[in-house]
């Protein structure tokens, strides 16, 4: 079971993509009421809930996001931003509330209490680094060994060549040494594939996280 929080409620912007923990992710703000929901987070300074919409369908656990830069603002009322985001939730429900953008009652969740593992993370590390110079040619920053964040997998997850599914079942992990183990065995699989041409320009562009 994920230990949860009580819950609140939390403005929702549901996209086509997962947002992880300790990820920056450049966004186009175009839609009318997404553009209320981006310019009250900015007044107020407050987090808002960004949550994996697929086929029509809502998944039930995402990750808060604050605005941490706006890089263009349009003549239109269009903004290009840049999220950080920050923790994550189990939706429980949505609610009506007075505002043109969806609200969610939510609650929050956090890892299980565990020793983290060094093997398991700095062979995750090391594939990591393997991966995004085979894929990346140099492009994307290595992992460094003094690196010691507690949940190094956030980080090591967003240039890993995992699809939309694989993502949104990550971002539901609540151990890091699942994640780890996880990230260790995908990788283990997909480095040896990293044969041609196609499959790397493939991976290459398969996501649009920013470095930190």
């Amino acid at each position: 079971m994920i230990p949860e929080t009580p819950t609140e409620i939390l403005p929702l912007f549901p996209l086509n993509v997962v947002l992880f923990p300790q990820s920056r992710l450049p966004l186009h703000i175009f839609e009318e009421r997404y553009r209320i929901l981006i310019s009250e987070s900015i007044t107020r300074d407050t987090e808002f809930g960004i949550i994996l919409i697929q086929d029509q369908e809502i998944r039930p656990i995402g990750c808060t996001a604050v605005v941490s830069d706006v890089t263009r603002r349009y003549d239109d009322g269009r903004m290009d931003i840049i999220v950080e985001g920050r923790k994550r939730y189990t939706l429980q429900n949505l609610v009506d509330m007075p505002a043109p953008y969806l609200c969610g009652k939510i609650s929050w969740f956090n890892d299980i209490a565990e020793q983290v593992d060094d093997s398991l993370r700095d062979r995750a590390v090391a594939l990591h680094n393997e991966f995004v110079q085979k894929v990346f040619n140099g492009s994307v920053r290595p992992v460094l060994g003094t690196d010691v964040r507690t949940t190094r997998s956030f980080h090591l997850v967003q240039k890993s060549g995992l699809d939309l599914h694989q993502r949104q079942l990550f971002l539901g992990m609540n151990s890091e040494n699942n994640r780890l183990n996880y990230l260790i065995r995908h990788l283990e699989s997909m480095i040896p594939a990293l044969v041609s041409k196609q499959k790397i320009e493939e991976l290459a562009k398969n996501d649009g996280y920013s470095q930190e």
